[in-house]
């Protein structure tokens, strides 16, 4: 929309001041169309001289227009009217539109879209339970009915030192809080260390729950450019000179949905960034143990312990339903957190977290994770092989890989034909964090189907799909070169 345009709808809103004019003017536009997502708007220069208002008036409307997820700035291109009214979008288990959520109106559908990490190798409930009730004294048993401090028992929070290692965090557990899973520790974080308006850099390719929890928190996302090997110290450092930026978001060791692991020397270069301009990071390695790296390579959380908040996952090796994880902080924030945690969930329970602590401490949870990781290395050899001459992308013992397609087809007109051809998959643009050029690609998950040749049937599917001129009329599916 140019500065004439905008004029007309700035024309028919009213209000007291300037600013919320030009923000309600947005709002209007989008209401009625006249504004669509992906639109960019005027730069606030060109806008100021066609309306005759002040430089720091039409910044100030622009900035409530993102504050309120209307829009999304991206550093060097501009301002643009936001992909989603993410308000009106659903928070499912992965924070996934209710296509990739497994449901009975599938029907025959093989679902690859949504992450279900082998749980049909989860460890049995029931066994767990029972030696729970044969372990603990009465007064043990007491002390999981009733409510004690938001971090957790001092128990639980030892298990939790000791899953932490496995990540490479040398943690006690007076250092850290049990959170009803990686979300909840996520969201507890944002909420008690960032403020409203405060900017959260991300890389341009991220987990979906980020860009919905920075709508429900006023937060902006600041997309930031990657390369092989994760986000750019470079990229990260312009934005941050630009300003506004208090926290930088990462899936280190296996970021969703391209599985990239950012090597040592690259996480020193984003420390280094962040301790120039007093940056926070949220280190959210969730599939850090599903697709180990062969190489020992420190988490943030050692790198720069004084701003780190690391989060360490159970749900995907011990179960989806064992919504445990635990969040390990710098100090300084740790009093501020779990008064979060103690408003938003009082405290997590601790019969969960019990389970959690039980199958740390007895080996269940290294076993379970040595079964899945050994299964997953079949399907993802499997994948490479039906995929042979693909740039699939593929880690040994990963629980997804991400499969570029070609230009001349387009990433939401090969989902479309792959669901009517009764295989869901997720496309790049539900990982998309701005307006960037999206990687044209699509993310495989793995581990949903109880028999592999459910699986491997459903991936010769997709590459017959690569090769045919099957998809709809008008679409840029077709033969490859």
């Amino acid at each position: 929309m140019d500065s004439r345009q905008f004029q007309i709808l700035y024309a028919d809103t009213d209000g007291a001041c300037r600013w919320q004019r030009i923000t309600s003017a947005i709002e209007t536009g989008m209401q009625t169309g006249r504004l669509r997502p992906g639109d960019a708007l005027p730069t606030q220069r060109e806008l100021a001289a066609a309306l005759g208002l002040t430089t720091g008036t039409v910044t100030r409307g622009y900035a409530e227009a993102m504050r309120r997820g209307l829009t999304t700035a991206v550093p060097g291109r501009g301002t643009f009217i936001s992909s989603e009214r993410q308000d009106r979008m659903p928070l499912g288990v992965e924070t996934v539109p209710p296509r990739l959520c497994p449901s009975p109106e599938d029907g025959a559908k093989t679902n690859l879209g949504f992450i279900a990490p082998f749980d049909y190798l989860d460890p049995p409930l029931h066994q767990a339970l029972a030696n729970i009730a044969a372990r603990l004294s009465s007064a043990e048993a007491a002390d999981l009915q009733t409510c004690r401090r938001p971090a957790g028992l001092d128990r639980h929070r030892e298990a939790g030192s000791l899953w932490a290692r496995r990540y490479g965090v040398p943690a006690a557990g007076r250092d850290l809080l049990i959170c009803a899973g990686a979300q909840h520790a996520l969201m507890v974080t944002l909420i008690s260390l960032c403020s409203p308006a405060d900017r959260v850099a991300v890389e341009s390719l991220s987990y979906p729950l980020i860009r919905h929890l920075a709508w429900r928190l006023r937060l902006g996302l600041a997309p930031i450019r990657t390369d092989i090997w994760g986000m750019l110290p470079d990229a990260l450092e312009s934005a941050c000179r630009n300003g506004g930026i208090r926290a930088v978001y990462l899936m280190p060791s296996c970021r969703n949905p391209t599985l990239t692991h950012m090597p040592a020397r690259r996480r020193q270069e984003i420390t280094e960034v962040c301790r120039r301009h007093n940056v926070l990071i949220i280190e959210d390695d969730v599939y850090a143990l599903t697709a180990a790296s062969e190489d020992a390579t420190p988490p943030f959380a050692v790198l720069a312990p004084e701003r780190t908040c690391f989060i360490a996952a159970t749900s995907e090796i011990l179960g989806g339903g064992l919504r445990i994880a635990y969040l390990i902080p710098p100090q300084e924030y740790f009093d501020e957190l779990e008064r979060t945690v103690s408003y938003t969930v009082s405290m997590v329970p601790p019969l969960m977290a019990e389970l959690a602590s039980q199958w740390i401490a007895d080996g269940t949870a290294d076993r379970v994770l040595a079964a899945k990781n050994e299964e997953a290395a079949l399907r993802n050899a499997a994948a490479r092989t039906i995929f042979d001459g693909r740039s699939l992308m593929t880690r040994n013992t990963g629980y997804f890989c991400w499969l570029p397609l070609p230009e001349t087809i387009p990433a939401t007109s090969f989902v479309a034909e792959a669901a009517r051809q009764g295989v869901i998959v997720a496309g790049g643009s539900h990982f998309m964090m701005g307006h960037a050029p999206q990687e044209n690609g699509i993310r495989i998950a793995l581990g949903g189907q109880k028999h592999r040749q459910q699986l491997t049937d459903a991936l010769h599917k997709l590459a017959a799909l690569l090769e045919s001129d099957s998809c709809p009329p008008g679409s840029a599916c077709g033969k490859k070169d």
